[in-house]
């Protein structure tokens, strides 16, 4: 029997066929020893052209047309860090498309797509492999299909940008073409991934793929969506946390034009307007009398105070000790809280720039007594999240204004709502002590503080850990007369990737040359949750008048396997600013149970004309790809620190550190 088919004939095969089937390969169908993916039929739909288009579902997350375009579904928030951009090239890399053909749209909360939550700087260590067989595994099919075309062997056929080529290197047929005869076949036993040696995009700098749409102002965030009779709503919150409205006043907020209604909620008041600029006007007009319940007397220094006399100290003979503080920190998003809901017939759409879709879905469920299957979340593009929109308190009180009015309502927060109603960094005292008999890394013990909603913040606890340790290990240094590299290089002898980046980032820096008077060079190092190894070196001036001036940062990473070097570089120089804001500028500070910063006047962050210059070395390694997200904040502010003490002599314990603690 001659099952050998012309080109000729496939192709009217395939559009004879067109629209029969779709495809679906779930989370698990890509990992080894899993059960073999279902296969769902989809009614053919009519339609008036001879040959219905066809769009091959191979898996979850991807989508290959009748054009070979790979449209991948990213079911990972977008906030800047670049995952949607590094995922979709591993797919793209094992099925073998040109980069230019390469679409992506982003997914609503599902949970076909397993645990959506974007935090902890996990999804590329979670998704490579997966990513990485999905894309090999859909590859598979198509050169099984392009061998039965030929009569050929598929071991023998090849692929290259959206090709399959023929064993005599002179016939090819197109993804597009092989599209829906591929979305008949079961899936492969054997689909293998590629050497690394044969990579054409995974290594390579191809930058971030929502740039273009970022900086023409096409990309669509939270504040931009639109939708017709959409109120805008600003919020009156009690200035102490936890604390309620007792009574108010809203005759003068109606008199502002464009206001047009004003809602009590449980523990706040929203007013609602065609405009935002009428809804926070309105708002501000308000005449609140608040009860400020068992909170309005809290105190961030008391509680410092408190937490510090909390922690036993050690008994032990012969030994450094150090307490190092942290305050409160907020996450100060460049887009503050918004999100925008339409409730109406028992259904629920949201649009909320979040960090955990079904986080969002499950609460606005809850709080509007909406069934799950009946709430939609779609997650536009963030502006900046570093663990804030993990929480779900923003999109409540959208979807529950929108119930309220029976229409769709913007809930619109201004940065002085996002500094002073935010869940913060936790502050901490840390008590260090090692032995000068035997030095070693530290050990700590923390004291944090109460009543003060805390959450996620960019690097979280490692953050708070590794100013203390590196500090306290430069501290060791001195009392023992060694020099701060010297005493790592000791410290790390058996982990090789520590001393990988503590080597290369003092090379680089060139550590040990003179530097000219007033300035200082420090170092600090953190393998943030383990797995990302991360070291910086801070070249500081201090003037006349104590001015702390971050003239360079010198970083190494070793981050495992790499699959866009610019995503990496450009997190690494993120993370070094927002953990320099920690180190020189901002904190949260709460006197009679308020928040007393309020807007970047006296929350300042780092500016552009403070900027240093930033160099990032990546390690090379072969090793699976690991975080990068928050690796880029533990080891500056210690860097800093210890640069500052190279400086002056002074060794100050806590941050933001300020010219008036170097004047003393």
């Amino acid at each position: 029997m001659n099952n050998k088919i012309s080109r000729r004939d496939f192709l009217k095969l395939s559009g004879i066929a067109g629209g029969g089937l779709v495809l679906a390969i779930y989370l698990e169908g890509c990992l080894p020893g899993t059960d073999t993916p279902t296969v769902v039929p989809v009614t053919p739909q009519g339609s008036p052209t001879p040959i219905p288009s066809f769009d091959w579902v191979a898996d979850i997350y991807i989508k290959i047309d009748q054009d070979g375009v790979l449209t991948f579904t990213a079911f990972r928030s977008e906030m800047g860090q670049g995952i949607r951009t590094a995922l979709a090239m591993l797919v793209a890399e094992e099925l073998d498309v040109a980069w230019s053909a390469v679409r992506i749209v982003q997914a609503d909360a599902n949970s076909k797509y397993g645990d959506q939550q974007t935090g902890g700087s996990v999804s590329m260590a979670t998704y490579h492999d997966i990513m990485r067989q999905a894309g090999a595994m859909a590859r598979q099919m198509l050169l099984e299909v392009a061998a039965k075309v030929w009569g050929v062997d598929s071991a023998g056929c090849e692929s290259e940008a959206g090709f399959v080529i023929h064993p005599d290197g002179t016939q090819k047929l197109s993804y597009g073409e092989l599209a829906e005869s591929a979305s008949k076949l079961e899936r492969p036993n054997r689909h293998p991934l590629k050497a690394p040696e044969k990579f054409k995009i995974v290594g390579t700098a191809l930058g971030h793929w929502d740039a273009p749409q970022i900086v023409t102002g096409k990309a669509v965030y939270g504040f931009d969506v639109r939708l017709p009779g959409m109120l805008y709503a600003a919020i009156a919150r009690c200035p102490v946390f936890d604390g309620t409205y007792a009574s108010y006043d809203d005759a003068v907020t109606k008199t502002i034009t464009g206001v047009k209604q004003v809602v009590a909620l449980d523990d706040r008041i929203a007013v609602l307007a065609d405009n935002s600029w009428a809804a926070i006007r309105g708002r501000n007009a308000l005449k609140v009398t608040w009860d400020e319940g068992r909170n309005a007397t809290i105190d961030s220094q008391q509680m410092m105070i408190d937490a510090t006399n909390r922690l036993k100290k050690a008994t032990k003979e012969n030994i450094l000790e150090a307490y190092y503080e942290i305050p409160y920190e907020a996450h100060a998003t460049m887009e503050p809280m918004n999100c925008t809901a339409n409730v109406r017939d028992g259904v629920c759409e949201v649009w909320a720039p979040t960090q955990s879709p079904q986080a969002v879905q499950l609460a606005v469920a809850g709080a509007c007594n909406i069934p799950l299957a009946q709430v939609t979340v779609h997650v536009p593009l963030i502006g900046g999240g570093f663990g804030r929109r993990l929480q779900a308190d923003y999109a409540e009180e959208a979807a529950l204004l929108s119930q309220a009015v029976a229409g769709p309502v913007q809930v619109v927060w201004t940065r002085d709502d996002d500094i002073q109603h935010d869940f913060y960094h936790p502050m901490a005292v840390q008590y260090a002590f090692a032995s000068l008999d035997k030095p070693a890394i530290p050990a700590i013990r923390v004291g944090n503080g109460t009543s003060v909603p805390t959450g996620a913040w960019r690097s979280v606890d490692q953050f708070t850990r590794a100013y203390s340790e590196q500090s306290f290990i430069d501290e060791l240094a001195v009392a023992l007369g060694r020099d701060p590299l010297d005493l790592r290089l000791e410290l790390y002898e058996n982990d090789k990737r520590a001393l990988g980046v503590i080597q290369l980032v003092a090379e680089k820096s060139n550590w040990g040359s003179p530097l000219p008077a007033e300035q200082g060079r420090g170092m600090g190092y953190f393998a943030t949750f383990g797995v990302t190894h991360v070291a910086d070196v801070a070249e500081v001036t201090v003037d006349a008048n104590s001015n702390v001036r971050v003239n360079r940062i010198v970083c190494a990473v070793d981050c495992g396997t790499v699959v866009n070097p610019d995503n990496v570089i450009a997190q690494m120089q993120g993370g070094i600013v927002f953990g320099l804001t920690a180190a020189l500028k901002a904190e949260a500070t709460i006197k009679n149970g308020r928040v007393q910063q309020s807007n970047f006047h006296d929350y300042p962050i780092l500016r552009m004309d403070e900027m240093p210059v930033v160099e990032v070395y990546i390690v090379s390694s072969d090793r699976k790809s690991s975080g990068i997200g928050e690796m880029g904040v533990p080891p500056v502010a210690p860097a800093v620190a210890n640069a500052v003490y190279a400086a002056t002599g002074k060794r100050i314990r806590h941050i933001p550190i300020k010219p008036e603690d170097l004047k003393v």
